[in-house]
């Protein structure tokens, strides 16, 4: 019913896989399009083009990489985004490693673009 932009930075392969599988479950949602970006990859028009985003994250002292976050930085695409959905996931090397830090980190970097984010009651 849309386009999905999944948009990840990932050091050791465990972002990059996650990517696939928020890619696979979005897929799954008939007459979906989806793009699945490498943060180095993409360009704001990635985000222009899409109505929903998927951004995830390693985490790194409870924050995202420093190279999402020059990527929003520099993305060109400022009031351009309003309204439209976002979501956030991370991965994590332990417990308690920050993960729901970055998500929240990326969460507030998506509401200041103008994303709608909100959260689940459940997981299961």
């Amino acid at each position: 019913m849309g386009k999905v932009l999944v948009l990840y930075d990932s050091r050791t392969g465990h972002t990059a896989k996650m990517a696939g599988y928020v890619a696979e479950g979005a897929a799954a949602i008939e007459a979906t399009e989806i793009r699945v970006r490498a943060v180095a990859e993409a360009t704001g028009e990635d985000l222009v083009w899409a109505d929903g985003l998927a951004v995830g994250s390693p985490t790194h002292m409870g924050q995202p990489s420093w190279q999402l976050k020059k990527f929003f930085d520099e993305c060109g695409v400022w009031g351009q985004l309003d309204g439209r959905i976002g979501v956030t996931f991370a991965s994590e090397g332990g417990h308690a490693g920050g993960a729901a830090l970055t998500c929240l980190s990326l969460m507030l970097l998506l509401m200041n673009f103008g994303y709608l984010v909100m959260g689940i009651t459940d997981y299961s």
